[in-house]
């Protein structure tokens, strides 16, 4: 049965992942999609439900732009881990 709320797409991009207490690490995704993100981590890296910060890296050109989400690990093997993304919210102006 699929769960996801949209369709992956294979991407290979740069991220930086964040877990509370255990410093910064550079990955690379599987694949992507607007609500989740597969990382190739190789081994074990961090339990189901575990938050973790993400800084994309995208390069256009010659400009490097940093894309920053949260996101809550929702499966873990043994060779990569999937991540549901944090939808942001949208601050109104007062």
């Amino acid at each position: 049965m699929e769960r996801r709320y949209s369709q992956r797409k294979p991407a290979t991009v740069q991220v930086y992942v964040a877990f509370p207490g255990k410093g910064t690490r550079r990955y690379k995704t599987m694949n992507l999609s607007a609500h989740g993100i597969l990382i190739k981590t190789g081994k074990r890296q961090a339990r189901p439900g575990a938050i973790a910060s993400l800084i994309f890296v995208i390069r256009q050109g010659n400009i490097v732009r940093l894309h920053r989400r949260k996101a809550t690990v929702a499966h873990v093997t043994n060779t990569s881990t999937g991540m549901m993304l944090h939808q942001r919210t949208r601050k109104t102006a007062s």
